[in-house]
């Protein structure tokens, strides 16, 4: 598959909007979506993709353009708060967001350990390695984090905390 046509695929189901903040859409929409994809990780797109397409259910990752409140699910860049909040102190971050390797989402009709367990049951079906954030400060977190931060001494799929 060309670049442009996983792309073309990958937008029948997403929208730039759902993987960037509503500055830098707002900033880059004019050069298009193809401007946005090329962007994030090839990995990423790849395996978003794969997921959508073999669990034929809804992802959703930032929802602000239809009027909700994830905006910072997707690619993290330097009009986001948790980067400026991040920057005001210094602090060094590669986070997988930030390195358009990761996202946060939702997915219909499965809860975020459900998914998780799914993807762990698939590992061998996956088109990359993949990461997937369990627990946040101790507690279970209600989302999926995905990315494809791939570390070689990892599992396919490897699950941690922070």
């Amino acid at each position: 598959m060309t670049t442009k046509q996983l792309y073309d695929q990958f937008l029948k189901y997403f929208t730039p909007e759902e993987l960037f903040s509503p500055a830098a859409y707002r900033k880059y929409k004019h050069l298009g979506d193809y401007f946005f994809l090329s962007r994030l990780d090839k990995r990423l797109i790849e395996t978003l993709l794969w997921i959508r397409e073999k669990k034929g259910q809804k992802m959703t990752i930032n929802n602000w353009l239809w009027g909700g409140h994830f905006d910072e699910r997707g690619v993290r860049d330097t009009s986001t708060d948790m980067v400026k909040a991040r920057a005001k102190k210094s602090d060094s971050w590669l986070s997988a967001h930030v390195l358009s390797m990761g996202a946060d989402y939702d997915i219909e009709g499965e809860t975020a350990a459900q998914h998780r367990q799914w993807l762990n049951s698939v590992a061998n079906e996956l088109p990359h390695p993949i990461r997937l954030e369990r627990k946040f400060s101790g507690k279970p977190i209600t989302w999926v984090h995905l990315d494809v931060c791939d570390d070689p001494r990892s599992p396919k799929v490897y699950q941690f905390d922070v």
